[in-house]
């Protein structure tokens, strides 16, 4: 009797069992999971779209490459190289300015008179000269004493021109110690490295961007800016032989490149405003 209950028992857990696991199956496939990855994969790509540098100008080539961020490289070193060339300007007039210095203390030293007091030689400032001159009057001849007087009259009268000479002997000293000579041969020799190295990324970020180059006032102002520069390098050999023509057509030729310059960051602007449009959403 047992044993009959056990089996009926057992029986009817297997019935409930087979039951339980008829009733644990997967949901029937369906077709509309796959348009709702599609749909996930659109909103991907549209959020993906919307950061700033992501997007890509000319069709995903050169990668990162095409981003906003490169884009912006070239104005903002552009940037910096435009008042680094003013510096570099303001240290080049320095030395100019040293060397009209020395000029024109060299004609005023050929203007001071000649000594006819035996063992007296002329000396600026003249005023300790004039007193030591003085001084000898009382103690020698009649014949030396209008040596004297005359040597001393022509100091007297050359006084206001050796108080010229001594204030541009001081200006040339205080120049000569700022060291400018220095500084500028180091500062423009970086501006021409990177002035170049950049002046040509330029073109080459936006052909990356657009497949294209377009010819205008700023393109043509960089190139020129670029052979310019080149130009006043290559005087540097004559201008530290001395060559005076060579320094004049050194300035010259910079002083032309800054106006390019001036140019070229003015004919940038409505560039970069066209790349904060596009590619940051930026509009200014």
């Amino acid at each position: 009797m047992l044993r009959k209950s056990a089996l009926r028992n057992a029986a009817a857990h297997s019935r409930v069992t087979d039951k339980a696991v008829d009733t644990y199956k997967l949901p029937p496939k369906s077709g509309k999971s796959k348009p709702n990855f599609a749909k996930a994969l659109a909103a991907t790509a549209a959020m993906s779209a919307a950061v700033p540098g992501i997007a890509l100008a000319k069709g995903g080539e050169f990668g990162a490459l095409e981003g906003g961020v490169p884009a912006l490289v070239h104005p903002v070193m552009m940037g910096g190289l435009y008042m680094t060339t003013l510096y570099t300007g303001f240290l080049g007039w320095q030395i100019r300015k040293m060397r009209t210095l020395a000029d024109d203390i060299s004609a005023l030293k050929q203007q001071a008179p000649q000594l006819t007091t035996p063992g007296k030689t002329f000396a600026s400032p003249v005023g300790p000269l004039i007193e030591s001159l003085k001084s000898e009057l009382s103690s020698t001849d009649e014949s030396t004493k209008k040596t004297l007087q005359a040597d001393i009259s022509s100091l007297q009268a050359f006084a206001t021109v050796d108080a010229e000479l001594q204030n541009l002997t001081s200006e040339r000293k205080n120049l000569v110690k700022g060291d400018f000579r220095d500084r500028h041969f180091q500062l423009s020799s970086l501006l021409l490295a990177l002035g170049v190295g950049f002046a040509i990324e330029g073109p080459v970020n936006t052909w990356m961007r657009t497949g294209k180059l377009f010819p205008g006032p700023h393109l043509f102002a960089g190139a020129g800016l670029t052979v310019l520069w080149a130009a006043a390098a290559g005087l540097v050999p004559a201008m530290q032989k001395g060559n005076k023509f060579a320094k004049d057509l050194h300035i010259a030729l910079n002083a032309a490149g800054l106006g390019l310059f001036s140019w070229q960051i003015l004919s940038g602007i409505p560039i970069l405003k066209k790349v904060l449009e596009f590619k940051f959403g930026i509009k200014l």
